[in-house]
């Protein structure tokens, strides 16, 4: 078998099979395959001959029975070359899960980003490639909290400190959930892991955020709205990096002090809820005096109003008189002397002031005598 087989011109004969084309008086340009099978069946059978002695000429006699007459066909190498021909082709069929997105790729180029599911197909490798997707799984990333799912030698514990606008520090654990939005650039543009760029992301944001906010408003009321404006602040960071990702939700799993300052915390909050029972006994105070003094106002506003209306309606009746009285007057000195009229207005008037005196009216007569009013007491 050391000799050049493919060189000889003598008829060769492996194990009882002559070479194709052997014999006839036609050059041929080489050994057929079934030839080239044949002698490596013959070298393998010699190699076991002398590893095996007799035994491996028993084998050798059994393969040459059993496949003796395949490698005898003369078009072996035409299906051989036809069936890989086929499994080439129809290696190219690939089939996109439900929940799942294929991107597939020319010559690394990609040209298709989006491949729904079902049966596909792409021309073989290396001219095309599919790299496949889940775009419905939801994962999950903690920040300052370690996942159950995520072993701890991939992410490790770690704790996020955020310095507060009013110059506090508070410890975050946050829970984030996300999803592959755009499988072309989750796999492309970014040469950088998931989950370490969630995580950077999001304390990028913690960080931004924290420094505008007030530790009261992240302690208490505040948190909802600050929780989503985390959420949108750590979305367009990744959408700067054509990361392929979008957070689906991002959770403040616990706020808290530090444990050096914790006590202080706690001191502050008491002192808040000192504040708030003041405030609130203040307002209570306030609603129960508040409408009392309202009230007293209107009813003196009332009053005041009342005593107007009876001022202004007496002043107006006096007027009133006064107008009679100078009309009668006037038409009394149209008729008469002004002596009637002016005694007339001063008895009323004596009337008026002496009011809880006896008064007696004398006539003192022609020649104007003295009358004593003793003898007129009764007695």
């Amino acid at each position: 078998m050391e000799e050049d087989l493919t060189t000889s011109s003598a008829p060769v004969v492996v194990e009882g099979i002559a070479e194709p084309g052997s014999g006839t008086g036609r050059e041929t340009p080489g050994p057929s395959l079934a030839w080239r099978v044949g002698a490596a069946v013959a070298a393998l059978r010699a190699a076991m001959r002398g590893a095996l002695g007799d035994s491996g000429t028993t084998i050798g006699a059994d393969l040459r029975g059993a496949f003796g007459h395949i490698l005898a066909a003369r078009h072996l190498g035409l299906m051989v070359l036809g069936g890989l021909a086929v499994a080439y082709v129809l290696s190219g069929v690939y089939v996109v899960n439900p929940g799942e997105e294929a991107v597939v790729r020319r010559f690394g180029r990609v040209l298709d980003r989006r491949v729904a599911e079902g049966l596909r197909y792409r021309l073989p490798w290396p001219i095309e490639q599919a790299d496949k997707v889940n775009v419905a799984q939801i994962r999950r990333e903690g920040i300052g909290v370690t996942i159950p799912d995520h072993p701890t030698s991939v992410h490790p514990p770690e704790e996020v400190q955020v310095l507060t606008g009013d110059e506090n520090i508070v410890n975050v654990k946050v829970i984030v959930q996300y999803r592959v939005k755009d499988p072309a650039d989750y796999l492309f543009k970014v040469a950088y892991g998931p989950d370490p760029l969630i995580r950077n992301a999001v304390k990028d944001a913690l960080v931004s955020l924290g420094g505008a906010t007030d530790v009261d408003d992240l302690l208490t009321t505040g948190r909802p709205e600050w929780q989503q404006a985390l959420q949108s602040q750590a979305q367009r960071t990744l959408d700067r990096y054509n990361s392929g990702l979008q957070f689906v939700n991002i959770s403040l799993q616990e706020v808290y002090p530090p444990k050096e300052a914790s006590d202080a915390f706690r001191d502050v909050a008491s002192a808040r809820e000192d504040r708030a029972k003041a405030i609130n006994d203040a307002q209570g105070y306030r609603n129960s005096v508040v409408p009392e003094a309202r009230g007293k106002a209107q009813r003196a506003i009332s009053e005041g109003e009342g005593y107007k209306a009876d001022v202004i309606n007496r002043a107006k009746g006096e007027a009133t008189r006064f107008d009679d009285t100078l009309a009668e007057y006037v038409r009394s000195l149209e008729s008469s002397s002004d002596d009637v009229t002016r005694y007339r207005l001063y008895v009323e008037s004596m009337e008026k002031i002496l009011s809880k005196v006896k008064k007696y009216v004398v006539d003192p007569g022609e020649n104007g005598e003295k009358v004593n009013v003793r003898i007129l007491e009764q007695r």
